[in-house]
């Protein structure tokens, strides 16, 4: 329960976008740009934000808000608050130590992490740093022998869920990526060093920390000559067959959640797998440019579908208020990765807990205006127009 919110952040940096232009200013540019980036034109990317700011609710005034409860329940587990980290891939070479640090912020503040398979920590390390509230996400391999040994390890050092991402049937063209030449492995161009010199507090914790790797894979490199880039591509599975998805689900006993989804057909495939939740996603914009706003696509979501599992929702979110614009359209939770890698980027280490600080201050506070004193209680009825 929240009283009457007191301000426990950095109040330098009070939005997301305060923190996003100082990450620019710290950041070289070829981590900025692969933490920014979307795919091609970026419409997709500009087009989630976009859905968001159209999404209107209605205050009820005339009501005791005194003390405001912001926890949710996702598959049995209570949280302290709607919203967790989203997966991102190469975590550490936008802030060094960034996953763990968010790891850990996330523990304390009891709200999901969710490790990206292509992260630069150990899978191991991040269950020891969030025990209670660590999910992983897994871009599903080719070969069944490399799933079923990484959803072993996923399951013996106690992960929460496991989050199928599967929205990759192929790689994407990212134009700021290669226009800063960004490749795998990671390797510094004349370019990007004189980027790093110019930057100096990312490149001294760069040094101190290590250049990033992709370690959760590495073991199951076999051919120690084949390009990192060209491993990657043939390991994961072009296009996730409905057939292995029940696979996974027959390997996987704990909650099992589809992320990427976007079409009617493909939340019923999932539903049919026996899946407990979905993530609507475009995965930041980043994969293609025609694709809907996650909030367009929520909106239109059928009912018996979120009837049957837990419905969540990222790409675009950058405040409290969009938490609660995602829970009045039926999203139990939303996912943030570009605003927690923001923070790290503008305020290294303590930017875990300034995001969270200010998506809580803002959830609480945009709670109380509504005049809804429960998160859970928040829905359609609040829209400026109900019938949407």
């Amino acid at each position: 329960m929240s009283q009457v919110p007191s301000m426990r952040f950095d109040a330098r940096y009070p939005g997301i976008v305060d923190l996003k232009r100082r990450a620019k200013r710290r950041l070289p540019n070829f981590a900025f740009d692969y933490l920014e980036g979307g795919i091609d034109d970026e419409q997709a990317k500009r087009r989630n934000r976009q859905a968001f700011h159209d999404v209107h609710l209605t205050p009820r005034y005339l009501r005791d808000v005194g003390t405001i409860d912001t926890q949710v329940t996702l598959f049995d587990t209570q949280y302290a608050l709607p919203f967790g980290v989203s997966p991102v891939g190469l975590g550490d070479m936008l802030w060094p130590g960034a996953e763990t640090a968010l790891a850990r912020a996330a523990q304390n503040a009891r709200i999901p992490y969710v490790l990206s398979t292509f992260s630069t920590t150990p899978l191991e390390s991040i269950a020891k740093a969030a025990p209670d509230v660590c999910w992983f996400q897994l871009y599903v391999p080719r070969s069944v022998d490399i799933l079923e040994d990484m959803i072993a390890r996923v399951k013996r050092t106690g992960f929460r869920a496991l989050v199928v991402t599967v929205d990759i049937p192929v790689g994407a063209k990212r134009n700021r990526e290669l226009r800063n030449g960004l490749k795998l492995p990671f390797t510094l161009t004349p370019q990007m060093a004189w980027q790093s010199l110019t930057h100096p507090a990312w490149s001294l914790q760069t040094l101190a920390h290590g250049a990033p790797d992709f370690v959760n894979v590495a073991r199951y490199r076999t051919d120690t000559g084949q390009a990192l880039s060209d491993f990657i591509s043939s390991m994961t599975i072009p296009g996730l067959p409905v057939e292995r998805l029940r696979k996974i689900r027959d390997l996987w006993d704990g909650p099992l959640i589809v992320k990427g989804l976007q079409a009617e057909e493909n939340f019923r495939a999932a539903i049919d797998c026996d899946a407990d939740g979905v993530i609507i996603s475009n995965h930041g914009g980043r994969q293609l440019d025609a694709a809907p706003s996650t909030i367009g696509t929520l909106r239109s979501l059928p009912h018996d579908i979120a009837s049957q599992v837990t419905v969540m929702i990222d790409s675009g979110v950058r405040s409290g208020v969009d938490i609660l614009r995602g829970k009045a359209l039926g999203a139990q939770a939303a996912f943030s990765g570009r605003s927690f890698y923001y923070g790290m980027g503008a305020l290294g280490m303590a930017g875990a807990t300034q995001v969270i600080e200010i998506f809580r201050d803002e959830l609480t506070r945009s709670l109380m205006q509504l005049g809804c004193r429960r998160f859970e209680d928040l829905d359609r009825s609040w829209l400026a127009n109900a019938g949407e």
